[in-house]
């Protein structure tokens, strides 16, 4: 349509509002979404789903995967295969990667917006306008720390395998303050999104694979608390970062016997993923 005819139809492209990108996305895959594990798309172990809802109608958005012990074991051998590839890039390709990530947020900022709004109930205008924008910005902020790890922290590296569990009231943009800090300082990611919330974190997942970014350094799972447990428990976990009830930190606090507080002191001086944040 030239802009003459829009002028005389009044004819308009979608408000930010519009659910419909959003829809399509959802229908796309059939409104049902399987565990990304080692940069694919997985069924459960435990063949089961649950749904994922719609607070302010309560309608079923989709179904999600639920998994289970074996889905967690999955997801932690495939972050821990692809660590050492990781660790070897140096910041600036590592950083490339985020810069990308940063810009397909970006690019597909209206539609996480409105997912968002409708996984989780906010309204748009804070999705819109501040949490979107702002994971934009945290993965540009990391892209260039990334690249300055050699000079700021000389003789530091990375964890390893970092177990993430986030909660269900700042779904993508706490995603992005778990997940950017530690690709950013050469950790391989194993996240689990709150089951009220977690398209947000499976939308994240497909940039990943747009932009390429390796199989493996991001895995994000959906599973019960019971597997959850075994997530954060997990003999191959190196640290575990975790935004939740006090009552569940400090349980996982007194459980994770390998993590104490001076843990850290090792032959060479490690980054936590609280370290570059």
């Amino acid at each position: 349509m030239s802009i003459a005819e829009k002028f005389y139809t009044m004819e308009y492209g979608a408000a930010p509002e519009d659910p419909k990108e959003a829809n399509q996305w959802l229908e796309r895959h059939h409104r049902r979404f399987n565990e990304f594990i080692g940069g694919a798309w997985v069924p459960p172990a435990s063949a089961e789903y649950t749904p994922t809802a719609d607070p302010s109608t309560g309608d079923t958005l989709a179904e999600v995967a639920l998994g289970n012990t074996a889905d967690v074991n999955s997801a932690v051998s495939a972050a821990r295969k692809a660590l050492p590839a990781w660790q070897a890039l140096t910041g600036h390709v590592r950083a490339r990667y985020l810069y990308a990530l940063a810009r397909q947020v970006q690019k597909h900022s209206r539609r996480l917006a409105v997912l968002e709004t409708k996984d989780n109930g906010k309204s748009i205008r804070e999705s819109r306008d501040i949490d979107i924008p702002l994971v934009a910005r945290h993965f540009y902020h990391h892209a260039g720390w990334a690249q300055l790890l050699e000079s700021e922290f000389p003789n530091y590296e990375a964890c390893g395998v970092v177990a993430q569990v986030i909660p269900w009231n700042f779904p993508l943009l706490m995603f992005a303050w778990k997940v950017a800090p530690a690709l950013a300082a050469g950790n391989t990611v194993v996240i689990k999104p709150a089951m009220q919330t977690p398209l947000t974190a499976l939308a994240f997942a497909e940039l990943a694979i747009e932009i390429g970014l390796p199989p493996g350094v991001l895995n994000v799972i959906t599973c019960d608390d019971k597997s959850a447990q075994a997530l954060v428990e997990h003999p191959d976990v190196d640290k575990v970062a975790f935004t939740g009830s006090t009552e569940v930190g400090r349980i996982i606090r007194q459980s994770h016997r390998k993590f104490p507080a001076q843990a850290f002191a090792r032959t060479r001086r490690q980054i936590s993923v609280r370290s570059l944040r």
